[in-house]
C-alpha cells in the first residue's frame, strides 16, 4: 500500500467528516490510507513520543515503490542504519530473529521484501498497541464528534 506523504500540514487538508473518521476505526490500514488519518496519527504518536514504528512502517511502503536498484539500495541502507541496525537511532524493536533476518537479507542483495518480516511485525504491533490508544484517544472523540464540549481537553492540530 503507498500512502500519501505523512508530514502533510492538516491545513492542507480538508477536515474529514465525522463520517470519515469513524471509518478510521475499522482498521490501521483504513487510518493509515486516508491522508488526513495518517497526519492525525502522527500526531498523536509524536504527542506520546512513540513516531519511530510509524515512520519505520513509512519508510518501507516508500523502499518497496522504489522502481530503481540503486535507489533501492541508498534507501535500504538508510532504514537499516536508522531503524534496524543494532544501535541505531530510532531502532524499532523487533525482535532478534526478525533483526537477524533482516540483517541477512540486506546483505545478501535488497530486494522489495527485504524488510517484510520486520514492516509486518511493527504493524502488528501498532495495531495492538498504539493504535487502541489513538481510538481512545480525546483526540479521535473530537474528530468523530463525541467529545465537542468545552470541558474536553483542547489539542490543537495545526502546530
Amino acid at each position: 500500500m503507498l500512502l500519501p506523504n505523512s508530514r502533510s500540514s492538516f491545513k492542507t487538508s480538508q477536515r474529514p467528516s465525522a463520517r470519515e473518521v469513524l471509518m478510521w476505526a475499522e482498521s490501521l490500514e483504513a487510518l493509515l490510507s486516508n491522508q488526513y488519518g495518517l497526519a492525525v496519527f502522527r500526531h498523536f504518536l509524536r504527542s506520546e513520543y512513540n513516531e519511530d514504528n510509524l515512520d519505520f512502517w513509512l519508510a518501507v511502503e516508500k523502499f518497496k515503490a522504489t522502481c530503481s536498484r540503486s535507489e533501492m539500495a541508498d534507501r535500504a541502507t538508510k532504514i537499516y542504519e536508522e531503524f534496524v541496525s543494532r544501535g541505531a537511532s530510532r531502532q524499532v524493536d523487533v525482535g532478534w530473529n526478525v533483526l537477524d533476518a533482516t540483517d541477512g537479507g540486506v546483505r545478501l542483495g535488497v530486494e522489495p521484501t527485504s524488510f517484510q518480516m520486520a514492516q509486518n511485525q511493527i504493524f502488528r504491533r501498532m495495531e495492538a498497541d498504539s493504535y487502541p490508544r489513538f481510538l481512545k484517544s480525546q483526540l479521535y472523540a473530537r474528530l468523530a464528534g463525541w467529545d465537542t464540549g468545552p470541558s474536553s481537553k483542547h489539542m490543537e492540530l495545526e502546530k
